[in-house]
């Protein structure tokens, strides 16, 4: 081809070209004056642990236990420390100690003039070790006793996880470029060989000095519920909330504690409670979002509004008044039904003040008054009160054992609308907020813009507070959407929320007059009212249970007070029973045993109900009694995976797993038939057919009323009454199974089946 002269263009490339070295030449000789002059730096300043004359201490060679979060693997080394024999401060259970360990130079480094230093020059590092059960000094030895136990050094080694949980959430965070991003301090373990039992002790660097706001060394916020509240740091308390959503619901990073934005020491509340004896689980959550401010930062980060109810917001001092958690739209477009509701509400009221005084002079009703003023019918039991004949106590227990007629569930259900209340001295809003609550739990919770604080446009709304920091120059990051996961795990944390206040975990609330007018002794009432219907309203089984028994007039264990602001309305407790019945989870259907318990309930109101038929009584009698076999194989299973658990966690032959059929990536639930080395055989459950694998394709089946938490002593999973404290006595079946089977027969032989009528009545 003929050679032609190079055009503008060639010399124009070039020229970028030029222009593009030198730009990274000078990038470079800039980062290297910058570390230079952060070397001089580093190199004038005092050591801030200088007067402990650590240097002077003789050195302990330690093995290094560093965790590689990709692989979540262990990998180990050595190094020596010079550490000091007395913790200079401790917690609730761990010692600190001061510690300092020299940099080791990479091998190819030809600069060894800052590590000559030696180890006046050495970094210095807190080591933190778990206490004995016996905190004292050993006076013999001189040293403070540390816990050498495979337990500890296994809550050290959970320690390190948390750290690095923590920095995965943090990056996830400052991906959504925040003002200010953090950052979580790299942290291990560190095994001293030569002690007596070679004990470990987490080490992380110590942060010395203060921040951009002259504040030293700060704890934001701890995993049960407390918020700093002097230094009113927005990021800390955001970052906590955006892991929430950022995990579905899995994770809350608490405890956050640091200088400025550089962070250590977290502890991470799990859906599970698989991060040791500082993972709190929903009940950690629960106490977050009770004091968390949601503020302009959340807005821009997309982060949506937690509810909190209005008193919940009054409590909160940064709130104003007109900051409500249900919109002004939201109660226009429902007025007539809340001017409906707060009749039916008032009627209530009304009612029980003339049924009070009625129970004064002499019960109208032909109910026979005892001398404490309880009432007393021809049956001992009162399924809506609990109200015993207690004049023999052995007596007492067998009733309330005792399976109940429905002559007898309908004479408790007219018998709970005539018994002596205290009143609760309720507003115009306190009714609103009740009724906007009813009416909210039947129906599917809705993240649309103005959960977001937004317009529908998508544009941040401006805050009223004129406290409220604006970013008017940051383009606000898209909304968390809540997934399925997110909103069953909402559930779990407005369900808790409601059995705290019910609690009186909240009894340190503010401005009483707000609450209930001093009627509940400290318990916020509405609060219970509003939490329970959010989590009804995203899903949640057992709040479902709870208030339907409530609207059916049988009380619930969330709060006897319930009773006293939530009317008895029969179609809205069928409601909420089937809605609790219907109930499935992302990841499989509810625990049997509460969807058990709201058939027993349904059953009594479809007996009440004119127009049920034999057939249609004859299919739901056929699903309670299903879900009572169902419970039984729960609990059967549940004990098995305890007992797995106990012995190390090993798989036996006749334990219940999940085997990855065919290697296609879908794991079926069988039992295990056969063990031969790492070959594993599997019969299915649902062909019968039996597969051998490979080790790593079969799992064990965990129960779903199993978690991942490992009790010190048992080796055994928390379930969620034991997170919140209580027994879930709203989760008793309040018909024995035996007068189930034997209606059962007796509609089976209306129907026209008298061989499963004999079956049935065989079975009871």
């Amino acid at each position: 081809p003929a050679i032609t002269k190079p055009s503008s263009h060639g010399h124009h490339s070039r020229s970028i070209m030029s222009t593009t070295t030198t730009t990274q030449e000078t990038a470079k000789d800039k980062l290297t004056k910058l570390i230079q002059r952060a070397a001089v730096q580093v190199v004038g300043e005092e050591d801030v642990w200088a007067q402990y004359h650590i240097p002077d201490i003789p050195a302990e060679r330690v093995i290094r236990h560093l965790y590689h979060p990709t692989t979540e693997t262990w990998h180990e080394d050595e190094t020596i420390v010079k550490i000091e024999a007395q913790p200079f401060t401790h917690g609730a259970m761990r010692h600190c100690f001061r510690m300092k360990k020299m940099a080791t130079p990479p091998a190819s480094s030809t600069n060894h003039r800052f590590h000559a230093h030696g180890w006046k020059r050495a970094s210095n590092y807190v080591a933190k070790a778990y206490m004995t059960n016996d905190t004292t000094t050993n006076a013999a030895a001189g040293q403070v006793m540390i816990d050498t136990s495979d337990d500890a050094k296994a809550a050290v080694q959970n320690d390190i996880l948390l750290q690095y949980e923590s920095m995965h959430w943090a990056h996830k965070f400052n991906d959504r470029h925040p003002p200010r991003t953090i950052i979580f301090l790299r942290a291990y373990a560190v095994e001293f060989p030569q002690r007596p039992g070679a004990p470990w002790m987490a080490v992380e660097r110590f942060i010395a000095g203060r921040d951009d706001y002259g504040a030293g060394f700060v704890k934001h916020n701890t995993n049960s519920g407390f918020v700093d509240r002097e230094e009113r740091r927005k990021t800390p308390q955001v970052f906590s909330a955006f892991t929430f959503y950022a995990s579905q619901g899995t994770r809350l990073v608490a405890d956050i504690q640091g200088v400025g934005d550089l962070f250590t020491d977290p502890q991470v509340l799990s859906n599970d409670y698989r991060f040791g004896d500082g993972d709190l689980g929903f009940r950690g959550m629960a106490l977050f979002f009770h004091s968390f401010r949601h503020c302009g930062l959340s807005d821009l980060l997309g982060i949506p509004i937690f509810p909190l109810s209005k008193n919940e917001i009054k409590h909160q001092a940064k709130y104003k008044d007109d900051d409500l958690t249900v919109s002004d739209d939201e109660y226009e477009e429902n007025e007539d039904r809340i001017e409906k509701e707060r009749a039916s509400l008032l009627r209530l009221d009304l009612n029980r003040m003339r049924r009070s005084k009625a129970l004064q002079s002499g019960s109208p009703l032909g109910l026979s008054i005892a001398a404490d003023g309880s009432n007393m019918m021809t049956s001992s039991l009162t399924l809506g009160n609990n109200n015993i004949n207690n004049s023999n106590p052995e007596q007492s227990a067998t009733a309330k054992r005792s399976n109940l007629t429905h002559g007898e569930i309908r004479s408790s259900v007219r018998l709970s609308m005539v018994k002596p209340l205290k009143s609760l001295t309720r507003t115009k809003s306190d009714v609103d907020e009740v009724s906007l609550s009813m009416m909210m739990a039947t129906k599917d919770a809705m993240f649309d813009h103005h959960s977001f604080h937004r317009k529908a446009s998508g544009e941040l709304r401006e805050r009223r507070s004129e406290r409220e920091e604006h970013h008017p120059q940051r383009q606000a990051c898209p909304p968390m959407k809540p997934d399925d996961e997110t909103k069953a795990n909402l559930g779990h944390v407005h369900y808790h929320l409601a059995c705290l206040h019910g609690s009186e975990r909240f009894s340190d609330m503010e401005d009483d007059e707000d609450k209930n007018g001093g009627g509940g002794g400290g318990v916020d009432v509405n609060s219970i009212v509003f939490h329970l219907a959010h989590a009804c309203s995203l899903r949640h089984a057992a709040a479902c249970l709870a208030l339907g028994r409530v609207r059916a007039g049988l009380g619930s264990c969330v709060s006897p007070l319930l009773e006293m602001v939530v009317p008895i309305d029969f179609d809205s407790a069928k409601d909420l029973l089937q809605r609790c019945m219907e109930m499935t989870y992302h990841k499989g259907p509810t625990p049997a045993k509460t969807r058990a318990a709201a058939g027993c309930i349904m059953l009594q109101i479809l007996h009440e109900e004119e127009g049920t038929t034999d057939v249609t009584l004859q299919n739901f009698l056929e699903e309670v009694l299903g879900l009572i076999r169902q419970t039984e194989k729960e609990q059967e299973e549940l004990k098995a995976h305890h007992e797995r658990l106990k012995r190390g966690g090993a798989l036996h032959v006749g334990d219940r797993v999940e085997g990855n059929y065919c290697m296609e990536g879908t794991f079926y639930a069988g039992v295990l038939t056969a063990i031969d080395g790492d070959q594993y055989t599997v019969m299915y459950d649902d062909d019968g057919s039996s597969e051998t694998l490979a080790s790593d394709a079969v799992r064990p089946l965990v129960p779903p009323t199993a978690t991942m938490t490992k009790h010190s002593e048992f080796g055994e999973g928390m379930s969620e009454a034991e997170a919140l404290g209580l027994v879930n006595e709203d989760e008793n079946c309040l018909v024995e199974v035996y007068t189930l089977q034997a209606e059962l027969a007796e509609i089976k032989v209306r129907l026209g089946f008298p061989e499963e009528a004999v079956s049935l009545y065989e079975q009871a």
